[in-house]
């Protein structure tokens, strides 16, 4: 096989800015970010172990509190809510946040007692502690076969 000639690795070149550009111009428009937008937005979250419990920190900026609903079972918890979209009544130019309803899963490190769950939301964190089962027999037992 011979060199590839000059001019067409020019003209790739130029093709691959025209794309690059194209791609730049579509996410950077209103009609690319307000789709971006529409993606589920799965909020950053937070595990910390510690010898009695796990602490679990959700960042929720912009969502209100009575749009949150949380979950517990001994393995995980469940965070799900809306995030509510900004005003219509405004031209938006440029869209990055995202907006809409959220649900994440959070496996727990150790088993806890639901029952004994806590949440609190302040400032757009919620933070929930989780105290660990401290008889693991106590979240799960034998069944008697008759």
């Amino acid at each position: 096989m011979g060199q590839i000639p000059h001019d067409i690795l020019k003209r790739l070149g130029y093709f691959q800015g025209e794309v690059e550009a194209l791609f730049r111009r579509l996410f950077e428009d209103q009609l690319g970010a307000a789709a971006l937008a529409e993606k589920s937005p799965l909020p950053p979250v937070d595990v910390v172990e510690g010898a009695d419990e796990v602490w679990v920190r959700v960042d929720l900026p912009g969502t209100p509190r009575d749009a949150i609903e949380l979950f517990g079972a001994p393995n995980f918890l469940v965070i799900r809510g809306r995030k509510p979209s900004p005003s219509q009544k405004l031209r938006y130019l440029r869209v990055e946040r995202v907006f809409g309803p959220f649900q994440r899963l959070v496996v727990l490190p150790s088993p806890c007692n639901p029952a004994r769950i806590q949440a609190r939301y302040d400032r757009g964190v919620l933070e929930v502690r989780v105290p660990k089962v401290a008889d693991r027999r106590a979240v799960h037992r034998k069944i008697p076969i008759e």
